[in-house]
């Protein structure tokens, strides 16, 4: 396919053009209530072409993989360049890159493409299973699990060549009890970028169990008692927090719309122990690729270096208008989308405290454990769920009490940070700007002090 594409780019008239190749392969099993609700086994392919002319873009993409129908793509391209020039309020230009030869390939030790696929339909049948036979108190419950396998391919009128294949596995178990006319919602993931060894190390039906003796709990607990509190925030909430709230804020293109951290470079934005990053190469990371679809390679890039804002995400585009080089945050969903600034993988640096010592420094207070949904805007404002709220007493862990949103500006929730957990964790995450796309989610427990809201 690279030498087909290179063909192609010979007859480039533009000033500048990529092509991207992208075979996308996916088994997605879904059991919910016991019922079969998705069971997917394909693959999709096609090839897209990206041409600059007068500092202009134009997009096309194809399915029809022979040489005539990719030559039409480039040719479709092209002349969108030309012609979308009179609506464009700003012109292009792109910062410079190394054109880079070279291939990746995920590293794994079980290869979902040798896979048995009745045995992986068994695991999440038999997952589903034990959930529901756990009590009576279970309503509902929905088993997933997921194999994304991509072939990539990018070539550059700058002579880039670039291949990479990325496979990722993940699963999820949200459980539903219900009880006397309250109801609890619990939810646990799996995931990283690797093979299926991913189910020896964190087995599908302990994430379940763990849910569902969570959901079993709660669904009899009290609605905790809104408020100002000094909070443990546990690491999956945080990782929430550092991708939805803080780094959307660092992505350029909303940089340009006037997010929180538009002028922020320089300035205190956070504790002084705060660091948050986010990773393009982080091992076995949801969101890790060596190199971005525009052929530039990713990075490990400081968004808040110890409490101040460091860097922003960019796109070759974004850092040229901003005089830094790219970061490697290029990022398209599958060959029929162009690439937009994505995070990768988002976390907050662990510290060194064990839970222990980082609730004994509160009088009275929550341990918040559990992240659902929520929505942040790119002010840094958000509201998140959560879904267990142990009272925190003379720096003793208590009684556990369900239904608990939280909420504020994430901004001013990092700046009275005084403690940071060791116990960095990493949660699947599918990011929804524009175009979804796989994020790994990362964090470490945190102390400090935010809004409660109970809620039914």
């Amino acid at each position: 396919m690279l030498d087909v594409m290179s063909k192609c780019l010979e007859k480039s008239v533009a000033d500048y053009t990529e092509m991207r190749h992208h075979r996308r392969e996916s088994l997605t099993i879904v059991i919910k209530d016991g019922k079969v609700d998705a069971l997917n086994n394909g693959a999709l392919e096609g090839v897209c072409v990206r041409a600059l002319v007068s500092k202009s873009w134009g997009f096309a993409s194809t399915t029809m993989l022979d040489r005539k129908n990719m030559e039409k793509a480039l040719k479709d391209a092209t002349s969108l360049a030309k012609s979308s020039k009179p609506a464009k309020k700003r012109e292009v230009n792109l910062a410079e890159v190394k054109s880079c030869k070279d291939n990746y390939i995920t590293p794994m030790k079980k290869d979902p493409r040798k896979a048995d696929k009745e045995e992986l339909v068994r695991l999440v049948v038999d997952t589903d299973a034990q959930v529901r036979s756990f009590s009576k108190k279970i309503a509902s419950d929905n088993i997933s699990f997921s194999v994304v396998d991509d072939d990539l391919a990018f070539l550059s009128s700058g002579g880039a060549r670039i291949s990479q294949r990325i496979v990722r596995c993940f699963g999820s178990v949200m459980v539903t009890a219900r009880e006397k006319g309250n109801i609890a919602t619990t939810y646990e993931t799996i995931g990283a970028q690797s093979g299926l060894e991913v189910l020896k190390e964190t087995p599908l039906n302990e994430v379940g169990k763990t849910a569902t003796e969570r959901a079993d709990k709660l669904v009899s607990a009290e609605v905790a008692p809104g408020g100002a509190f000094p909070v443990v925030l546990a690491n999956k909430i945080v990782g929430l927090l550092a991708h939805e709230a803080v780094g959307h804020c660092a992505e350029a293109d909303l940089v340009y719309g006037g997010s929180f951290l538009a002028d922020k470079i320089g300035k205190r934005v956070a504790s002084d122990i705060v660091t948050l990053i986010d990773d393009g190469r982080y091992p076995r990371g949801l969101g890790t690729m060596m190199y971005d679809d525009e052929g530039v390679p990713t990075e490990k890039t400081v968004i808040i270096d110890k409490g101040i804002c460091r860097s922003f995400l960019h796109s070759r585009e974004t850092a040229y208008d901003f005089g830094v080089k790219p970061t490697g945050n290029a990022r398209a969903w599958d060959f029929e989308y162009d690439p937009i600034i994505r995070m990768r993988n988002t976390y907050i640096e662990p510290g060194d405290l064990s839970i222990e010592e980082l609730v004994e420094g509160i009088k009275e207070g929550y341990f918040l454990k559990g992240g659902l949904g929520g929505q942040a805007d790119f002010t840094g404002e958000f509201m998140f769920g959560t879904q267990e709220a142990v009272r925190i007493k003379n720096g003793k862990l208590g009684e556990s009490f369900r239904g608990v949103t939280i909420c504020g500006n994430a901004f001013e929730v990092l700046k009275k940070v005084d403690a940071i957990g060791k116990d960095l964790v990493w949660r699947s995450g599918m990011c929804g700007k524009e175009q979804v796309n796989y994020v790994g989610i990362g964090g470490a427990s945190l102390r400090t002090e935010l809004l409660l809201g109970g809620s039914r």
